[in-house]
């Protein structure tokens, strides 16, 4: 799971945020992954999972993960997130 949180860093290196939850019991194939990044900025939320799908699976990280649910947020949704809870 490092290895993902790394890999996604290195694609959006100013994200604010980068999180990986394992919610599959430990085995890794059932896994939260939550990036905020300006990148995202003026982005649908479409085109930021496909463009996070895509650099997984260049990487070849996508091969052992049975689901993956992504949040891919701007800084501005992370903060009104995270106002929220």
């Amino acid at each position: 799971m490092s290895d993902l949180g790394s890999r996604v860093l290195e694609e959006y290196p100013n994200a604010i945020e980068c999180s990986i939850v394992d919610n599959s019991d430990g085995c890794g194939a059932k896994l939260e992954l939550t990036v905020v990044s300006d990148t995202f900025e003026g982005m649908m939320l479409l085109k930021r999972h496909r463009e996070i799908q895509n650099h997984l699976k260049e990487k070849g990280l996508f091969d052992e993960i049975h689901a993956l649910q992504i949040k891919a947020w701007t800084p501005s949704q992370w903060e009104k997130k995270k106002g929220e809870s």
